[in-house]
């Protein structure tokens, strides 16, 4: 089936993406929000080229991967990856937001001279593993970003392919 494949159009990722209520502009091309929208759209049109094909996922979903993924053309599997980057990149960014508001409420009621030097002591000792917690996180954030970076241009380099191939058999 993969053989049968097509990839999607430029017209059909601009005419989807334009359709994207966005709540203000777009995203400028090439910005991280337009990369993960421009992926999502390719991986909309690999399923529904999927079940043009006769693809039928068979029932109810559950822990198996979807079908239609063991049909994905290379650009497309760099963009299902580019997707999951992004979402671990968010993950983390927004861990790492919730530990520094919280590590402010600790911080405050560990420097509260009103209560007790016990109670100070344990809001002490829970800021200090919240700050670990938030090395880490960080670190991951940093992991998962430059595989997205890493995941990005990769994408970029297959899509450009294959625009580049439909220039060639136009012509």
């Amino acid at each position: 089936m993969i053989s049968l494949r097509l990839p999607a159009p430029s017209d059909f990722l601009a005419r989807r993406f334009r359709a994207i209520d966005w709540h203000g502009p777009p995203p400028r091309e090439g910005s991280r929000s337009w990369l993960v929208e421009t992926c999502r759209v390719e991986l909309e049109w690999a399923e529904a080229d999927w079940r043009r094909l006769g693809g039928d996922s068979g029932g109810e979903a559950g822990e198996t991967p979807h079908p239609a993924e063991q049909c994905r053309l290379p650009h497309e599997v760099a963009a299902a990856r580019l997707v999951n980057c992004h979402l671990h990149v968010d993950v983390e960014a927004w861990r790492i937001r919730e530990l520094l508001r919280r590590l402010t409420g600790q911080r405050r009621a560990a420097a509260d001279t009103t209560q007790s030097a016990a109670y100070r002591e344990s809001w002490e000792a829970a800021s200090r593993r919240t700050v670990a917690d938030l090395a880490r996180h960080r670190q991951r954030r940093a992991q998962a970003w430059r595989a997205f970076l890493a995941a990005a241009a990769l994408y970029c380099r297959l899509r450009a392919a294959v625009d580049s191939v439909r220039l060639r058999t136009a012509a």
